[in-house]
């Protein structure tokens, strides 16, 4: 009888137990990180950062193909409100000086770390598209913590990417600025078998001095696709960041001219 009593008590806490609340994220919280997300594409100049990258490959978790390397990250800005180009030059795989001739490129990068982890969520057509939950516990430093997931709904939503639906993320911002310390998102495995989406990116920001100007940049990326039968994983840290400047030669006897006058696009009539 006494098991059974408790057995019954048991039942019933478990029944008559709440899940707890969600608290929605403040409209003016996420507009304000829409804000951070327009002035960071507007301002941020063409950089380059020294990159070191460990990155690993294996079918299946078997057989994995190891690389650490080092690099240099361009991080370029075509031209202003535009999204930023990033490419790598290596310097060295496991140890030694980078021979392009014997393609020992690292098995599995990432790129998108300097721009595209914001706009995914926070432009003013984006936003629309997710539901923000402001989480009851601080993150590390006492950060704010911001679930995220795709709306149910999302793909009948002008504007929204179907291959987003199923995500979820999180987010940490720090309390006094309200930048973003930390973005997460996970796609499931299905909307990224046939895309070069990692199923799981994260990254990791703090306030960089960048000449006279300080932003808000990307100390690690990580990026892993654990559940494919071609599995990967690829941790990047950052570091020793300044602005990038193309440099010109002047041969001897070569005389300056006046740069070329661009060409304007030619126009089109939309459909």
């Amino acid at each position: 009888m006494i098991l059974r009593h408790s057995f019954a008590l048991l039942v019933l806490t478990a029944v008559f137990r709440q899940a707890p609340a969600q608290t929605p994220a403040p409209a003016e919280l996420i507009d304000q990180l829409v804000a951070n997300a327009e002035q960071y594409r507007a301002t941020l100049p063409s950089l380059t950062a020294d990159e070191t990258i460990s990155s690993v490959v294996s079918y299946r978790g078997i057989l994995p193909d190891k690389v650490q390397a080092t690099a240099t990250l361009r991080a370029i800005r075509p031209a202003p409100g535009e999204q930023i180009q990033e490419s790598r030059q290596y310097l060295t795989i496991n140890g030694k000086p980078f021979d392009p001739a014997k393609k020992s490129n690292p098995p599995y990068t990432l790129f998108g770390g300097f721009g595209g982890f914001q706009e995914m969520f926070f432009t003013a057509g984006h936003k629309r598209c997710f539901l923000f939950t402001l989480l009851p516990d601080q993150g590390t430093g006492g950060s704010i913590q911001i679930a995220i997931a795709a709306r149910p709904d999302m793909a009948g939503m002008p504007g929204c990417d179907v291959t987003r639906s199923g995500l979820t993320g999180l987010i940490r911002l720090d309390p006094q600025t309200h930048h973003i310390v930390h973005l997460e998102r996970t796609i499931p495995d299905d909307q990224t078998e046939h895309t070069n989406l990692a199923a799981f990116a994260s990254v990791d920001l703090a306030p960089t001095r960048v000449g006279d100007d300080t932003f808000w940049l990307p100390t690690t990326v990580i990026g892993r696709s654990p559940k494919r039968a071609i599995r990967g994983e690829c941790i990047m840290h950052y570091s020793n960041y300044h602005r990038y400047t193309a440099s010109m030669k002047l041969l001897p006897g070569a005389t300056e001219v006046d740069p070329p006058t661009p060409t304007p696009p030619p126009t089109s009539t939309p459909p």
